[in-house]
């Protein structure tokens, strides 16, 4: 390859540092930037409530020392939101303006909290905790607070709801059953989840909705659609990812969810790659295009996009752990027709 390359990764997870990392290994004169929206370098989101109980401080976070990147030669800009992409130009449009000009581009931008149609005219009353900024922003209100309404069900919401129960906190949950979205519980899994939540002072709201959260004194009040209403000072929405794309859109790449890659990670663009739960990857076997979560999932993509970007030809597959326990109910970790039971 030649030496005035510039590879430029949107993305601090996993599939983005494994797709650095690959192509630092394969190429190692090219210049490498990965960009972030984020304050800190790649991190485990999984251990984010130890940090939020003090069990844990930023550093113990890291995945990668920020020193392990200048040592390789790869730049990290860290707090740098990409606006918009120019394929025609090869230019990454960042927020405060500038642009940063690349020979090929790998899109590993993960995903964001989803926010629910009914819920938008909420949005201002809803918190997340699916990031280290969000987390930072806010840790003390949370270690500070009482009284917490959580609404949804995902993986993190669960995790989160039983962090709260170790801090004494009191706790309404209202199940969502497509919290998990593309994933729907149907009432056999509910009842699942509410005997494994039943040892916890959880107060536990099912086959219901939000009808209304206003703001109350220094909190909120929220009512349901059956009547029950809830004082309390923080509102929590766990209601899934959805891939977080906004930038790409109308730059010509073809997205449906997430930004569509062919088995080999690589979009309409051939100068363009994307991978993690912010790609849609075709499956041959189903004719579809379908998304995937977890770390090991997004490892191996990250590893077959750099690959494939130096002129390899590797297919993907699904990969790692297939299934993970949500409160007694297996999940897929992919949703991919074919993968075999566990």
């Amino acid at each position: 390859m030649p030496t005035n390359d510039h590879y430029v990764i949107i993305g601090n997870g996993p599939a983005g540092n494994h797709a650095a990392y690959t192509l630092r290994e394969k190429d190692k004169d090219a210049k490498i930037t990965i960009v972030s929206d984020e304050a800190i370098p790649f991190y485990s989101k999984p251990k984010l409530t130890r940090y939020i109980l003090d069990e844990i401080d930023s550093q113990d976070l890291l995945v990668k020392q920020l020193s392990s990147y200048s040592e390789t030669g790869i730049r990290l800009r860290l707090g740098q939101e990409v606006d918009s992409i120019n394929p025609a130009t090869h230019t990454v449009f960042l927020h405060h303006k500038e642009e940063i000009h690349y020979t090929k581009l790998i899109i590993a931008s993960g995903s964001r909290a989803r926010v629910l149609p009914s819920m938008r005219p909420y949005a201002s009353c809803l918190k997340f905790i699916s990031s280290y900024n969000q987390v930072v922003e806010y840790k003390e209100e949370i270690r500070n607070a009482n009284e917490f309404f959580i609404f949804g069900g995902d993986l993190v919401g669960f995790k989160f709801l039983r962090l709260l129960a170790k801090m004494g906190k009191k706790i309404t949950l209202l199940i969502y059953p497509n919290a998990f979205w593309p994933f729907n519980l149907n009432d056999e899994m509910e009842a699942v989840i509410e005997k494994s939540l039943s040892g916890l002072d959880v107060d536990l709201v099912v086959k219901d909705d939000i009808s209304a959260i206003t703001e109350s004194g220094a909190g909120y009040r929220v009512t349901t659609q059956k009547g029950k209403e809830k004082q309390v000072d923080m509102v929590f929405s766990f209601n899934g990812l959805v891939p977080s794309v906004d930038f790409a859109r109308g730059c010509g790449l073809d997205i449906d969810h997430g930004i569509l890659v062919d088995e080999t990670m690589r979009t309409n663009n051939p100068d363009i790659y994307a991978c993690g739960s912010c790609a849609q990857v075709y499956n041959p076997n189903v004719n579809a295009y379908t998304t995937s979560i977890g770390w090991p999932n997004a490892v191996v993509q990250g590893e077959v996009t750099a690959m494939n970007l130096l002129g390899d030809y590797k297919v993907i597959e699904s990969v790692g752990r297939k299934y993970f326990d949500l409160e007694g109910v297996k999940i897929k970790t992919t949703w991919w027709e074919d993968i075999e039971e566990a």
